[in-house]
């Protein structure tokens, strides 16, 4: 297979999430392609977010995230609250917010997914602060459980690859199992 250079940017797609946090009191969102999981015993996500944003104050004020996973019918409200500021909008109109346990982080109702993360790290970089946090609680839409486990086709996450929303495509494989056909 010959190679091009494209540049330097990722070709990879991500999750779209979108990240609450309490500002100054009042539930603010912002769309976010830069989430992942990076353990899983502790449960441990990291968001990235540009230290330019308003959302930042709250996380590091409160100790307190969400990550809400949206469906692909929430694309218009998803892409809002990542095109307007919270310091010029009031975000907390676009959804309807809801707590667990610890009312540190709104979640929000219309997404499929939410988790709640408490803020354990934060990692400066040049144009970004990551956060890192440990998952407290995370709730799944009834109609998206199927045998008490999350049906991803059901909540059909928002993507984020070469510059569109996508959605899920159909399985190709299982983790974990397919590449045992390679051990000899």
């Amino acid at each position: 297979m010959e190679k091009v250079m494209v540049g330097k940017s990722s070709v990879a797609a991500s999750p779209a999430v979108i990240a609450g946090a309490l500002v100054n009191g009042k539930p603010n969102y912002i769309t976010l392609g830069s989430y992942g999981g990076m353990s899983i015993n502790p449960a441990i996500v990291y968001i990235s977010i540009n230290k330019s944003h308003y959302t930042n104050a709250g996380i590091k004020e409160n100790g307190y995230f969400s990550v809400n996973i949206p469906s692909k019918n929430l694309v218009k409200e998803t892409d809002y609250v990542g095109i307007v500021s919270g310091r010029d909008t009031d975000k907390s109109l676009v959804f309807s917010a809801f707590y667990g346990s610890i009312d540190k982080a709104p979640m929000i109702v219309e997404c499929p997914v939410n988790i709640l993360c408490k803020l354990i790290n934060t990692i400066d970089l040049p144009r970004n602060e990551v956060f890192i946090g440990e998952i407290i609680e995370t709730y799944v839409g009834k109609e998206f459980v199927i045998d008490g486990k999350p049906d991803l086709e059901k909540i059909n996450p928002l993507l984020l690859a070469g510059g569109k929303y996508r959605e899920l495509g159909n399985p190709v494989g299982t983790p974990r199992q397919d590449g045992k056909a390679l051990i000899k």
